[in-house]
């Protein structure tokens, strides 16, 4: 929406006629919602909210749970029996992993809610990140939840070098992201944002043709900056 805008002003600015843009809510989000419109021209079943729930009712236990600390959280993701065998086997000796009641993957869709319940509490009791290594190693799905300064120095986004150090024009050190590509053969230049007016020479004394003393006449009024 705001790339046809840009497109609209600039073929105003080119042409001087200006036009109107149509654009879909629904077309926009189509690709992200095809389970829901599938599942009600199928099934005849109109969507709700489901929280953390998985979408399609195919994991159980799925959804985000509290961990010790500061709003500290933890993703857990169980989509099959031996999954969830791998849970019990990290949780141990704890009442609800052994229960009949969650002990087949159809037991635990059924009886959800009470499953998430009882796992928060006991992912209360642990680090996230340490918790999320115990389930790993146990062959589950999960992960920390990660804020701003996780995402500095999470390992994984460290040695895909998510973000750089660089050397901004003023002179100071700032955090940016890297490329967003990865290529094998060739490594991308990124850099900061150039500084005000950093390539006004180029543009208005080779490029445009401005003698140069028009051109300081515009930047001793402010006119160019």
């Amino acid at each position: 929406g705001a790339f046809s805008i840009l497109v609209a002003l600039r073929h105003g600015n080119r042409t001087g006629i200006s036009q109107h843009i149509d654009c879909s809510q629904q077309e926009a989000v189509m690709q992200m919602v095809g389970p829901a419109y599938m599942d009600y021209a199928l099934n005849g079943r109109v969507a709700g909210p489901i929280g953390n729930r998985h979408p399609l009712g195919v994991a159980a236990p799925h959804g985000v749970f509290r961990c010790d600390g500061d709003d500290r959280w933890i993703s857990i993701a169980v989509m099959t029996d031996q999954e969830w065998r791998g849970l019990v086997d990290a949780a141990e000796e704890t009442d609800w992993a052994g229960s009949a009641s969650y002990g087949s993957h159809e037991d635990r869709l059924a009886n959800i809610g009470a499953l998430h319940e009882e796992l928060a509490a006991w992912t209360a009791g642990f680090n996230d990140y340490e918790l999320a290594g115990l389930l790993q190693n146990h062959g589950v799905a999960a992960a920390p939840v990660l804020n701003v300064a996780d995402l500095l120095e999470d390992p994984h986004y460290r040695a895909r070098e998510t973000f750089i150090e660089v050397r901004h024009p003023l002179g100071f050190d700032e955090t940016i992201y890297g490329a967003y590509v990865k290529t094998s053969r060739s490594e991308a230049r990124v850099e900061p944002g150039p500084v005000l007016g950093r390539d006004n020479d180029q543009v208005f004394l080779e490029l445009l043709g401005l003698s140069s003393e028009r051109y300081e006449r515009l930047v001793d009024r402010k006119i160019i900056y």
